[in-house]
């Protein structure tokens, strides 16, 4: 009998402790739609950029790179830089997409932040008057992205903007890491 009470004491504790350890969200996220999340950011980033930019100047838009591996880029980082260049030429931009060096900036003696002489020279002959950039953080259920608009001649920031994704079945794949310019996942 006490053995009894004692397997019925274990199962009850293992059926509450099992209990505690459900998923706290019933249902994965849902994808949300990429080119309006893109369009927006663009909209946001020109209505708050701190000097003008005359309509039909060059941007040039940078792949997007995974926050911890800034030498990494994936599926969504490049559709969603690809969706941003779009949403400035549809405004009246000319537009450059490019891959730039995954070091784009250097850091100076007194701490500044520069553009490297290798990013510089990507950008020479462009006659760009703004670099977008941006970087990408998967989480466990969504994506966070960071755009950063620069003046390229004075190297300042002048527009940025922050968004998120939900971790939808199509952003996990696309989210999947792929070293930047390889094929191979």
């Amino acid at each position: 009998m006490k053995r009894l009470a004692v397997s019925f004491a274990l199962l009850m504790a293992v059926t509450l402790l099992g209990g505690c350890a459900t998923n706290r969200y019933p249902e994965d996220p849902k994808d949300v739609d990429l080119i309006e999340v893109s369009y927006k950011a663009t909209a946001a980033l020109l209505s708050q950029t701190k000097m003008p930019l005359p309509p039909n100047s060059m941007i040039v838009v940078s792949t997007f790179v995974n926050v911890d591996e800034l030498d990494q880029t994936a599926a969504f980082g490049r559709i969603v830089s690809s969706q941003i260049a779009s949403a400035f030429n549809n405004s009246g931009y000319r537009i450059r997409a490019m891959e730039l060096p995954t070091e784009l900036f250097v850091k100076e003696d007194r701490g500044m932040l520069k553009l490297s002489d290798e990013t510089k020279s990507a950008l020479k002959g462009t006659d760009a008057a703004a670099l977008v950039v941006g970087v990408f953080a998967p989480g466990k259920r969504s994506a966070y992205v960071s755009l950063r608009m620069l003046d390229v001649e004075s190297e300042t920031v002048i527009s940025t903007t922050d968004f998120v994704v939900p971790m939808g079945p199509d952003a996990k794949v696309l989210l999947q890491p792929r070293i930047a310019g390889s094929r191979k996942p």
